[in-house]
């Protein structure tokens, strides 16, 4: 077992959060790592105001530069506050964690799904129909229970930015946690790793869900007996059954309220309790649409990639398989009927490279290995399969009903796209000595400004796990820079050079930011900081705050994130605004992977159009590279 010499402290109600000073494996250097610093307010507002320019009008700009300088005076409330916040510093391992958990994730009062869930896809299997889906689920259960012992033993590789190690506690969050609605804020629990062990998975199918236990006296059973224990699954429910699953689905508060009623039933609460310490969850879905056009060719993938992206961002509504999962896992593996590998998982336990680098694992299992089908194991001999039977009562129906209508109009309203921009990829940027991240991100900014005319308030993830407990901050990809090179490529006075020259000036701001933000000392976070910090004291929220531009540069209409991966695989988010764009990305050496969504009901996005903007601009931007010698 891991074990570590720790402090710790309640963590929002149920989550032990363990600060550490590790005794061996992958968390000995936590006690070493750098807190998160408060950045001097001069530097935050001066970065505060070169970011918001381009999103503001002329009079805009120069009456929030006016309010910007009032709050930086000496002896004003920005001095106040961020005196406080130095203070917070002082007493916490990390001041913004415990209020980032709460303010992005578990006071978020929306569905998961879509808006905070994001969902991964696995490259293609060759394995088709209900005996495929098991053997590969089998694999894929298997292969996850490896990678949960590697964290029980602390045999992780530690996560490295450069030479600086990184934060691992993520890594912890991943396997026996759970969110919990509650009405206001949510609760995030982790089972505590050691005593007593975490012996079960829970696995859906036909949205019947069971407590399967696949750990055996501390060790995990072979993936030939959770193959079979996956056929009594599928023996014992050959129809549908009514979904409590689908209440994940809801909106937070409604979801919050059908819970407690659930739980006042003793055999429910069992239940709850049962998937809430679940070390994660297997999903066995059922067929989607069938596609009838040629499934060797081209087409194909593209549908491929499209349609299962939707289903698992989603499960395309009541009808397939929005019923057969429970959201507020922070690991849901989804196994399609068509070679279809993928996961949903929530977001609280962390961003996406620590999820991604044990799906990659998963990935790598189930790619290099095949089960003994003819392996002949007596089910008598099989851990615990158990059904999980419901009270529902006449509220818990209209509860399920309501949900089930809200999820059928969602996944309606969702337009995802996947994306493989082919004609060339990171090698080529990197042959200039430029970022692939840099260039994709600037791409963008391009799209975005021959689509609409303007530059879009812009979040990109720039991680911050340097830090002990880091997150993100917010990586402020609209520039001023980026912003002249949108207005000046398709402006016939400007030359190729002045358009290249731009190009490379946008490209460098980017990199500048980047730095800044991965660093600790991006301006989002820190602002943030002082708001919240006002509001815990009970005092008034500064007018900066209140100003256009704060609330127009923190309305976020493009949300991206850079996730790459050893196996190929994509991840992919919904918009986080009705007029938001979703872009995830992954730039590889030969090719960019890319997803983008929007909502169909918005009239003033065009997912469909912005993607073909995105590859248009990747290659008018290698057109002007390629003017000159490479760097």
């Amino acid at each position: 077992m891991l074990k570590t010499i720790m402090k710790t402290k309640l963590y929002h109600q149920q989550r032990l959060l363990p600060v550490i000073t590790a005794a061996r494996g992958f968390l000995t250097h936590q006690s070493s790592l750098p807190h998160l610093p408060v950045p001097p307010l001069k530097d935050t507002l001066d970065r505060y105001l070169l970011s918001i320019k381009p999103l503001l009008t002329s009079v805009e700009f120069e009456n929030t530069k006016k309010i910007v300088e009032k709050f930086g005076e000496s002896g004003g409330i920005g001095h106040t506050l961020n005196e406080k916040l130095k203070e917070r510093a002082k007493q916490h391992n990390n001041w913004l964690a415990e209020w980032w958990l709460n303010y992005a994730y578990l006071e978020y009062r929306a569905p998961n799904i879509v808006n905070s869930n994001p969902a991964i896809i696995f490259p293609k299997f060759n394995f088709s129909g209900l005996e495929g889906q098991l053997e590969y689920g089998a694999m894929a259960a298997y292969s996850a229970l490896e990678y949960y012992e590697k964290i029980i033993r602390g045999d992780l590789e530690v996560d490295t930015a450069g030479k600086r190690p990184m934060c691992m506690i993520q890594h912890t969050n991943i396997f026996g946690s759970c969110r919990v609605p509650k009405p206001k804020r949510d609760a995030f629990y982790t089972h505590p790793y050691g005593n007593p062990p975490c012996n079960h998975i829970i696995v859906i199918y036909n949205n019947q869900i069971f407590a399967v236990d696949v750990m055996r006296n501390g060790q995990k059973i072979s993936a030939e007996q959770i193959h079979q224990q996956l056929k009594l699954v599928v023996a014992s429910t050959p129809q549908p059954v009514e979904s409590i699953g689908i209440l994940t689905s809801n909106d937070r508060d409604s979801w919050a309220e059908a819970y407690a009623h659930l739980a006042q039933d003793p055999i429910n609460k069992d239940n709850l309790e049962t998937i809430k310490t679940a070390l994660f969850a297997i999903c066995i879905d059922r067929p989607g649409i069938s596609y009838s056009g040629n499934a060797d060719g081209k087409e194909y993938m593209q549908y491929f990639r499209n349609y299962h992206s939707r289903m698992l961002l989603h499960g395309e509504g009541s009808l397939f398989n929005s019923g057969n999962r429970w959201f507020d896992k922070t690991i849901e593996l989804i196994i399609g009927p068509d070679g279809l590998i993928g996961a949903n998982y929530e977001h609280s336990a962390g961003e996406g490279p620590p999820v991604v680098t044990a799906l990659d694992h998963v990935c790598n299992y189930c790619m290099n290995n095949r089960l003994n089908t003819n392996e002949n194991i007596n089910p008598e001999s099989l851990p615990t399969v158990r059904p999980l039977h419901w009270l529902i009562t006449h509220q818990t129906r209209n509860d399920i009903l309501q949900a089930t209508t809200k999820i059928n109009k969602l996944a309606k309203d969702v337009d995802l796209r996947a994306i493989v921009f082919d004609a060339f990829g990171a090698n080529f940027v990197r042959s200039y000595k430029l970022s692939p991240d840099g260039f994709f991100q600037i791409a963008m900014q391009l799209a975005y400004y021959r689509l609409h005319g303007r530059s879009p308030p812009t979040y990109e993830s720039g991680g911050t796990r340097q830090y002990i407990l880091g997150r993100t901050e917010t990586i402020r990809s609209a520039t001023i820079e980026s912003d002249t090179f949108a207005r000046a490529i398709d402006w016939p006075s400007y030359s190729n050079q002045e358009r290249r020259e731009l190009m490379l000036a946008a490209l460098n701001r980017h990199k500048d930011v980047t730095i800044k933000a991965i660093t600790g000392h991006g301006w989002d976070r820190h602002l943030l900081g002082m708001k919240l910090i006002a509001m815990e004291q009970g005092l008034e929220v500064p007018e900066l705050h209140k100003d256009v531009g704060y609330t127009k540069s923190t309305r976020i209409l493009l949300s991206t994130s850079q996730v790459s991966s050893n196996c190929d695989l994509s991840l992919f988010f919904g918009p986080t605004a009705p007029d938001c764009y979703g872009v995830c990305y992954s730039p590889n050496p030969n090719n960019y992977r890319y997803s983008c969504s929007t909502f169909n009901s918005c009239p003033d996005t065009n997912g469909k159009l912005f993607a073909e903007l995105v590859s248009k601009s990747l290659l008018d931007m290698q057109a002007l590279l390629l003017t000159k010698p490479k760097l």
